[in-house]
């Protein structure tokens, strides 16, 4: 079975609140899946945005684009194969700004048309009211929409013009200059490893610190004192634990073994694309390997990440 290595390559667990996933008829209502991949884009764009006014209030993809078509078995994880199954690889998404009444109008209208045209799905922060016919949104990022302010919103950008959604394709074409230039956009599929190899790779950092029974924010190390802040972290014995074959490097090999070893992944020796994007984040200094130097660079960044409320609170959509 040439899918298997991808079936066995455990990305997430699924919180309780998608599931059971499916994504089954996403042209024709929102689907589990659906809203827990556009959550997980939510988490990882914000993730990177310290700035709150520069943070994204939603994320729109058409249910065209999560084409699976598939029911998943309740406590399954969310593997590479789902994902490569419900995303082609090609796939993009920008940020865009969009009025509030825009976003309703324009979300809403998804729902009809013979044939429905897509359906759009949105993360877990937008509410609709189906009680009342047509629906209506009534949240957005959790909280009461307001008509008159301006959401930015991740999403498809060739979706907001296609036609498929009228006042979508109405607005964006009459307002062109909005809409962002090539080069603002990610890769869906990039964009998820990514989040989940920064994850991964924090979750191995924290069973290290519970196994090495050490704490980079210990509260009797003063900030400003690398020096101390360094020892109590212990780069050196981290480096020693993941290192397998003491050469000083750890390899994508080792990193795949942490997986499994330490966080306690499903993980397929025949499939190392989730070891490398691990791999990859913890090479903190671009030169293509993980040394002592990036361990002692993670050991600095981890202390002030501890120190700073809510900073690693997306790992919800991961444990």
């Amino acid at each position: 079975d040439v899918l298997e290595p991808l079936r066995n390559t455990e990305l997430a667990s699924v919180p309780k609140s998608f599931q059971p996933l499916s994504s089954v008829d996403s042209r024709g209502k929102v689907t589990t899946m659906g809203q827990y991949i556009c959550s997980l884009l939510h988490s990882s764009m914000n993730l990177k945005r310290r700035q709150r006014d520069h943070m994204i209030d939603a994320v729109l993809l058409m249910g065209g684009n999560i084409r699976g078509g598939q029911d998943y078995e309740i406590g399954s994880f969310f593997s590479l194969e789902a994902l490569e199954a419900e995303i082609k690889s090609d796939e993009a998404i920008a940020v865009v700004p969009m009025p509030g009444w825009l976003l309703a109008e324009g979300l809403v209208a998804t729902h009809a048309g013979d044939p429905i045209p897509g359906w759009m799905q949105y993360d877990s922060g937008i509410k609709e009211d189906f009680t009342q016919h047509p629906p209506v949104v009534t949240h957005v990022a959790n909280q009461p929409i307001d008509p008159d302010r301006i959401y930015r919103v991740a999403t498809k950008i060739s979706d907001l013009t296609n036609g498929q959604s009228p006042p979508w394709t109405e607005y964006y074409k009459e307002h062109p200059e909005v809409l962002p230039p090539k080069g603002a956009y990610a890769n869906i599929q990039a964009e998820l490893m990514t989040y989940f190899a920064r994850n991964l790779w924090n979750r191995i950092w924290d069973s290290l610190s519970q196994t090495l029974d050490e704490e980079c924010d210990a509260p009797d190390v003063q900030a400003d004192d690398s020096d101390t802040a360094e020892e109590v972290c212990n780069p050196e014995l981290r480096l020693e634990t993941l290192d397998k074959d003491q050469d000083g490097i750890v390899s994508v090999d080792e990193i795949q073994r942490a997986l499994e070893d330490i966080v306690g992944l499903s993980v397929d020796t025949r499939e190392k694309s989730l070891a490398e994007f691990v791999h990859d984040f913890a090479d903190a200094t671009g030169s293509g390997k993980v040394t002592l130097e990036d361990i002692a660079i993670f050991c600095d960044e981890m202390r002030g990440e501890s120190r700073q409320k809510g900073t690693l609170r997306s790992r919800i959509l991961m444990e």
